[in-house]
């Protein structure tokens, strides 16, 4: 039973490892991190809405050119995707390498 668990945590630290090695290579190409509550994305454009709605503000977010940090997705690479949030949005634009 043991080595199964540790098989498993083995495998689980190698998708990790995977996936920061790709975002690591993926932040040199784009302009912009932005982290919400659910997960990170990285952006060549991005466009956030404040929303005011009975129920409060929303942030509706449009990002464009888009790499997404979630491990399960099979696709990272989405030419758009919009994101609605009752949450703070973060964005950071990142330093250009020379």
């Amino acid at each position: 039973m043991m080595d199964s668990i540790d098989e498993l945590d083995m495998f689980e630290a190698e998708r990790r490892l995977a996936l920061y090695n790709e975002y690591r290579d993926a932040a040199r190409v784009f302009t912009y991190y932005i982290e919400t509550e659910l997960r990170a994305y990285l952006a060549n454009e991005v466009d956030v809405e404040p929303v005011q709605s009975a129920g409060g503000v929303y942030f509706k977010v449009t990002l464009t050119d888009v790499w997404i940090y979630e491990a399960e997705r099979l696709n990272r690479f989405v030419p758009e995707t919009v994101i609605y949030s009752i949450n703070d949005v973060h964005v950071q634009k990142l330093k250009v390498e020379e």
